[in-house]
């Protein structure tokens, strides 16, 4: 588990809120989706909503968050397989942590498809902050998610 998922399970925790964190060893992942898909960090269980994937993600270096456009087509996988919704949740260690930057999938295949102008030409999905729902770890919860 990285400082990202530490802090977002720590969050979790401090809000109360029911979850599975979902092991990540090779092992423990089933061979009929080994290499369709990806695995979410965590299912998260909103009351009167249901449950969600969660893949958190740790961002410093850029001024948007990336995702490279092959995890999101494993992702689209795993939600057409498994039939629950995935989202992504930033979190940035320069700001302790104190906000969570929350985008569903389906949202995230609206913003910009980029490559690098240096290195490798993978395509990526670039996502500005203002594409997320921001909710700062000591006021904000979960029911911030479906009013927006």
């Amino acid at each position: 588990m990285n400082k990202g998922e530490k802090a977002f399970k720590d969050w979790l925790d401090s809000k109360q809120y029911p979850y599975i964190w979902i092991d990540q060893s090779p092992e423990s992942f089933p061979k009929f989706l080994s290499g369709i898909s990806k695995r979410p960090d965590f299912f998260v269980v909103i009351k009167n909503f249901g449950m969600i994937a969660i893949d958190v993600k740790e961002r410093n270096k850029y001024k948007d968050f990336i995702v490279d456009e092959k995890e999101i087509t494993k992702y689209l996988e795993f939600e057409r397989t498994v039939r629950i919704p995935v989202w992504f949740v930033f979190g940035k260690e320069d700001e302790k942590f104190k906000s969570w930057y929350w985008i569903p999938l389906t949202k995230v295949l609206e913003c910009e498809l980029k490559t690098s102008h240096s290195g490798p030409q993978d395509p990526f999905r670039a996502i500005n902050s203002s594409d997320c729902i921001t909710l700062q770890a000591k006021i904000d919860g979960l029911e911030r998610l479906l009013k927006d």
